[in-house]
């Protein structure tokens, strides 16, 4: 076979794998669907560990699932074996970009983690849908801790949708390698957990009446998210 037509077979042969792999990143398989919770997973190109995303509706309007983001110290509450969390101190930060740090409880022998999460916020004013995207950054202006492994590697969305005026569609996506010596399978299987069991709580945590006696006053005096504000997930702790 002349070289020229060897090289239209191999890179075709690399366009068809590439191809693939971009097309099996984009399926998502059915875990299970619990408790309200519709779980599912899927393999990343260039990545070992799975992506996973839970998805919900929660009897709550879409201010009162944002405020309940919004209180980041309570997410020891709801947010999966968190067992420390808030907003990290930072001049730079903005109302729309900021960090937040969570320590996550890990079942002995292994040691306990912690991330920081680079988070921007963004709303789309015409459907009112709010999406909170973060990103485990190597922060050294938080101290690292002793017995912690501080994970570097994993993101995470929110994407709250407003269904009618008295319930939201919560999605909750994301990918973690924890890092040390807890390999893939490990990995995925805290992930997993904390999708599942994270959006189970948040809408427990939603029914407590502050947050809606919060929801309620960010209406008041913001009108609704149709006009695209964002101030409930800027609040300060």
């Amino acid at each position: 076979m002349p070289v020229f037509v060897k090289l239209i077979v191999w890179i075709g042969t690399l366009l068809i794998i590439a191809g693939a792999a971009v097309g099996s990143e984009k399926q998502w398989v059915l875990i299970k669907e619990e408790h309200g919770v519709l779980l599912q997973s899927r393999k990343l190109a260039g990545y070992a560990e799975s992506e996973f995303r839970g998805t919900r509706i929660i009897d709550q309007p879409i201010e009162v699932v944002g405020a309940v983001l919004a209180d980041i110290p309570s997410y020891t509450g709801w947010f999966y074996n968190c067992i420390r969390a808030y907003r990290v101190p930072d001049n730079s930060a903005t109302d729309l970009s900021f960090s937040v740090y969570i320590g996550i409880d890990v079942p002995w022998p292994f040691w306990n983690r912690d991330v920081v999460y680079a988070v921007t916020t963004t709303v789309e004013p015409a459907s009112g849908k709010i999406r909170v995207q973060g990103h485990a950054r190597s922060d050294t202006a938080v101290p690292y801790r002793e017995d912690h492994v501080r994970i570097i590697d994993s993101t995470l969305e929110w994407t709250i949708e407003p269904r009618g005026s008295n319930q939201s569609r919560v999605t909750f996506t994301k990918r973690l390698n924890a890092g040390g010596n807890l390999g893939v399978y490990l990995s995925d299987a805290g992930c997993q957990k904390s999708v599942f069991y994270s959006l189970v709580n948040i809408s427990e945590m939603a029914a407590d009446p502050k947050y809606a006696e919060i929801g309620a006053k960010l209406r008041r005096k913001y009108g609704g998210y149709g006009g695209g504000d964002s101030s409930i997930l800027n609040q300060k702790d």
